[in-house]
């Protein structure tokens, strides 16, 4: 009656299958940016030797200090995808224990 208000309620397993997309565009949106920060590691190594070697050893300071900071952002998007793949796996897991659940239902009704 008051579905064209609310929306239709979604099944469980359609919200289910929704939070396993946001979870994997979550760890695609942190690889995207991990590749960036690996790139951007990559220029600073560059910039520190071209700074070293005309004697700019303040600029070369600097720049080590940024690369140690980005380096500690990659291993955090290490960590934030590892921890997202777990969340997925544990939903995964959980999922497949409902349906086994109810696969062994049925088979004992059916006895």
């Amino acid at each position: 009656m008051l579905d064209f208000l609310f929306g239709k309620r979604k099944t469980p397993q359609e919200i289910l299958r929704q939070n396993l997309r946001a979870l994997n565009k979550a760890q695609r949106e942190l690889d995207r940016e991990r590749t960036k920060m690996e790139a951007q590691e990559k220029k600073l190594i560059a910039d520190i030797k071209k700074s070293a070697k005309a004697g700019q050893i303040n600029a070369c300071k600097v720049m080590a200090k940024d690369l140690v900071r980005t380096r500690k952002y990659i291993q955090k998007f290490y960590k934030m995808k590892t921890s997202l793949q777990g969340v997925s796996l544990r939903i995964q897991t959980m999922s497949s224990n409902q349906q086994m659940a109810t696969a062994m239902r049925g088979a004992t009704s059916a006895m």
